[in-house]
């Protein structure tokens, strides 16, 4: 009996002594600096966002980012030297042909907030940045609300890595582009062109709820819940159209439950008032006010903005007066790249 309690005390011994110790794994024998993405699209969102941080955005700033590999944990800081090289965007359309040209965004739309020219991947990371800080010139730019201006970064130097990830080119190939991927064996990623692009503070997707009154119809759009009601997009029924300027594409609805397609063109002061008007060449006419009042709704349990419009349009002989409430759902963001197609 006494051997039993023994052999019992020591196998449970041994199972509280067994635990699994932290399993380290060596660096690779090199380590690499790089761009993970050649050719980003940065949208700046500059009103309220309630699923992300956009204080960057709101500052009218951002940040391009290099990367390293090699490495399980990163041990030293690791110093790459940049430069803004436009050449590369030479002969260079977004994605296709006939796409439009890859611009280097003017050196007046921008500078860089750090005082040399270094992006610094700092010890315990594997990612570091150098920040940029766009001027009033670049946002007063009609240019700017679509993918046109780039930033041409290249790593020319770097201390503390073994290399940068220049490419190889094909054997025979004295001069490859690196926009062809048919001079290379493996692809350059010492480059980016990092485009960059705005969407005004109205600029969402909406919850749309109302009352619209014609002279032969009335129709009250509301959901028992907010969540429910009419979806205006941003992309699709929402764009900006410059830094104050709003354009909300809807319809109006005739008798007969026809629907009539109209936009709205929004012109906002300093102080989130609005007027509304039709665009240009419009076939009707429109004329309004409104307001974007910030946290002045609330949908999901928590507060939102909101966007009060009254408005009457006319087609015609016909018109329909609207007082609608847009409840900003989110602001419909999703990461962007685009294809440098190179036009020799």
């Amino acid at each position: 009996m006494k051997n039993i309690f023994f052999v019992f005390v020591i196998g449970i011994f041994v199972l509280v002594s067994c635990q699994n110790q932290p399993i380290s794994f060596p660096n690779y024998k090199y380590s690499t600096v790089y761009f993970a993405y050649q050719s980003p699209v940065r949208t700046l969102i500059l009103g309220t966002d309630n699923q992300y941080d956009n204080s960057l955005d709101t500052a009218h700033q951002c940040e391009i980012y290099a990367t390293m590999g090699g490495v399980y944990s990163n041990s030293t800081d690791r110093i790459l030297d940049v430069v803004v090289d436009n050449t590369l965007c030479n002969h260079l359309t977004f994605d296709d042909a006939n796409g439009n040209p890859v611009l280097p965004m003017p050196s007046s739309y921008y500078k860089f907030l750090s005082n040399n020219m270094q992006i610094v991947i700092p010890k315990g990371s594997i990612m570091g940045g150098i920040k940029v800080q766009l001027t009033d010139a670049f946002f007063a730019d009609s240019l700017s609300i679509q993918n046109t201006y780039v930033i041409p970064l290249r790593i020319t130097k770097v201390a503390n890595a073994d290399s940068i990830l220049s490419g190889e080119a094909l054997e025979g190939v004295t001069n490859p582009n690196p926009f062809v991927a048919g001079d290379w064996q493996t692809l350059p990623k010492n480059y980016v062109l990092y485009c960059i692009k705005y969407r005004n503070p109205w600029d969402a997707s909406y919850l749309r709820r109302g009352i619209e009154q014609g002279s032969d119809t009335t129709v009250v759009y509301h959901e028992p819940y907010v969540e429910y009601d009419q979806v205006v997009s941003e992309g699709t029924n929402v764009a900006t159209v410059s830094m104050h300027k709003l354009l909300i594409s809807l319809n109006a609805i005739k008798k007969g439950n026809v629907d009539v397609p109209f936009q709205l063109l929004l012109t906002f002061d300093n102080n989130n008032n609005c007027t509304i008007t039709n665009p240009a060449n419009a076939s009707y006419t429109v004329t309004g006010t409104g307001q974007y009042v910030k946290n002045g709704d609330e949908w999901g349990n928590e507060k939102r903005d909101v966007l009060h419009l009254k408005y009457s349009v006319t087609f015609g002989a016909l018109t329909h007066t609207m007082t609608d409430t847009l409840v900003m759902r989110d602001r419909n963001e999703s990461a962007e790249t685009f294809v440098p197609y190179y036009n020799q």
